[in-house]
């Protein structure tokens, strides 16, 4: 199989580097379209407290939005060219306790179903956008702008959440003490949280890394496998852990460990001690959340088929490279 049936609009004789470069940046012009929209949607947000007052909301959401942090592929400045994701992470005010927050959060008639209410119901400010449902809406709520209005795909998840961290950072290793005495269904609502750690944690990356983030992305969705986004961001930063010269390089890196997928164990100590934390992961594959010694970010309960797919197609895109 050749390298641009795998990676569709590599022209097969130019190196990963540059059809990165040249191929999955977004566009400037597109680029200004989708901070200006993600700007609109980001102050219209701010005044969903009002459109709680209005509606009769009883819960202590009604206080104001604290912030809203961007995430996603835009706010870590990894998006691919033709697939743009964004999570606009929004922390609410007037919570100390997960518990209650996630009861407000899911109930009929709580957070979830009033942002979604909010965000597609104003004739003027959400009228490009649609409610994309799901099955299990219990963390946040998908946004995609109307095919009509560009020709790439623009999605925006919008994650409510709340402080963990104070204004100057926190004790971490006190905040994941906390976590480990939570049962796990409470736990896992505290990954949207640490958004501000997770998205400094790639950022810092260097432009290297960058790329490879953005092909690995790319070659994950052109090929229709069952990755994480997130996942494969960090993989890519595994991957040139102990430095990397080009894009070629760590991608043979990323794609040696998913021909063997089922072997990931993928950790890091930028903000914790893995070890303190060990058991509390998972059994592989994992690939831990370098925010949150609690999250495995590889996608759960795969079929059989589904990791063949990934490792085949690992294994074939290594022999089209060499």
């Amino acid at each position: 199989m050749s390298l641009s049936t795998i990676l569709p609009h590599h022209n097969g004789r130019e190196s990963l580097d540059t059809f990165t470069l040249r191929s999955l940046y977004i566009p400037k012009t597109f680029n200004k379209r989708m901070h200006r929209e993600v700007n609109n949607v980001t102050r219209f947000l701010h005044g969903f407290p009002n459109y709680l007052n209005k509606e009769g909301y009883t819960g202590p959401s009604k206080n104001s939005i604290d912030m809203v942090v961007k995430g996603g592929s835009l706010g870590k400045c990894t998006a691919v060219q033709r697939s743009t994701d964004m999570d606009l992470v929004l922390f609410f005010n007037g919570y100390d306790s997960m518990e209650t927050f996630i009861t407000d959060k899911q109930k009929e008639g709580g957070i979830l179903d009033k942002l979604a209410d909010y965000m597609t119901g104003d004739h003027v400010n959400s009228k490009h956008w649609k409610e994309e449902f799901k099955p299990n809406r219990d963390f946040h709520i998908n946004l995609k702008m109307d095919d009509r209005e560009t020709k790439y795909d623009i999605s925006v998840d919008i994650v409510p959440a709340i402080r963990v961290m104070d204004r100057q950072g926190c004790d971490l290793d006190k905040l994941y003490k906390k976590m480990s005495l939570e049962p796990p269904d409470v736990r896992e609502h505290y990954s949207p949280c640490l958004v501000q750690k997770q998205r400094e944690f790639t950022r810092r990356q260097d432009s290297t890394v960058k790329r490879l983030m953005k092909l690995t992305k790319y070659w994950r969705k052109e090929n229709h496998l069952d990755l994480n986004s997130y996942t494969c961001e960090l993989l890519s930063v595994d991957a040139c852990k102990d430095g990397c010269r080009n894009v070629t390089q760590g991608f043979k890196t990323v794609l040696e460990k998913l021909k063997n997928y089922n072997n990931l164990n993928v950790e890091f100590s930028k903000y914790y001690n893995p070890d303190k934390w060990r058991s509390y992961f998972p059994k592989e594959p994992y690939v831990m959340d370098p925010a949150n010694p609690f999250m495995n970010t590889c996608k759960q309960n795969l079929e059989v088929d589904q990791i063949r797919n990934i490792e085949e197609c690992a294994k074939g895109t290594l022999d089209a490279i060499k």
